[in-house]
């Protein structure tokens, strides 16, 4: 299930703690940083009919120092930057450093 299938809020909360759970056990530790970045689609050649990839540029970092403060920070981005109203595609992902952009280096087709 991704995070804008969940009808309930009890829902919403099953998600993030599955969320949170996979980046500890990924990662090794757990998150302090919640990233988001604004996404678009750059073309990447004509190779097969045309390709595109995903670029993001960072546009803000919530630290924090507990799931509980992680989930309440997830609660604010969803209200901010992924409302009905805004024209502009975010992402969001928990992190353990500062969001960057992406990608660092263009991809090229094999």
């Amino acid at each position: 299930m991704f995070w804008k299938d969940c009808k309930t809020e009890e829902q919403f909360k099953q998600w993030f703690d599955n969320y949170y759970s996979s980046h500890i056990e990924f990662e090794g530790k757990e998150p302090t940083v919640l990233q988001v970045h604004e996404t678009y689609q750059q073309y990447g050649g004509p190779e097969e009919g045309g390709w595109w990839f995903q670029c993001g540029i960072p546009v803000a970092n919530y630290c924090f120092f507990s799931k509980e403060q992680a989930f309440r920070a997830l609660q604010t981005i969803k209200e901010e930057y992924f409302s009905e109203d805004t024209e502009e595609e975010y992402d969001f992902n928990l992190a353990t450093t500062y969001a960057e952009y992406y990608p660092t280096k263009r991809p090229h087709y094999e």
